[in-house]
């Protein structure tokens, strides 16, 4: 007698890729959706702009203005000091001012962040700021300045 052979029948193989094909074409999608990785890029460049507004305020003794809202992220000098006029736009470590629009139209929570801080790192202004719907968001304590990011 002769064994059957090992392997799977063309319909087994023709059924297993029908159901590859289908679960492509409707999950495929939603693991590629650019949307959220702009909505996680612009949050995580605002935070590091508000952190280093803060840090840049320890530092130099000067105290900085970090602005979040849907235009975008800035930093700038919220009184003259070491001859920088008040309002003038800090300076990027890699050249030009420390600014950024919100190119990818990411909503980002009304009225948005506004927080002075001083040469000790304390802060003054509104406080929390959310992207996305509230998907994302960040606070900073005023008094302490502590910045506080959930997710």
């Amino acid at each position: 007698m002769r064994r059957a052979g090992r392997g799977f029948t063309l319909v087994e193989l023709v059924m297993v890729m029908m159901i590859i094909g289908i679960l492509a074409a409707v999950v495929g999608p939603r693991f590629f959706d650019r949307k959220v990785f702009d909505e996680r890029l612009f949050y995580e460049e605002s935070l590091a702009a508000v952190r280093y507004g803060q840090k840049l305020a320890v530092a130099s003794g000067c105290p900085i203005r970090a602005i979040v809202n849907d235009a975008g992220y800035s930093l700038s000098y919220a009184a003259p000091c070491g001859g920088m006029a008040q309002d003038s736009p800090v300076a990027n470590p890699s050249g030009g001012d420390f600014a950024q629009g919100n190119l990818q139209e990411v909503d980002v929570g009304n009225p948005g962040l506004n927080v002075i801080f001083d040469w000790l790192g304390t802060a003054t202004g509104a406080n929390t700021v959310s992207f996305a719907g509230n998907a994302f968001s960040f606070t900073v304590h005023l008094g302490t300045g502590f910045i506080e990011a959930t997710p």
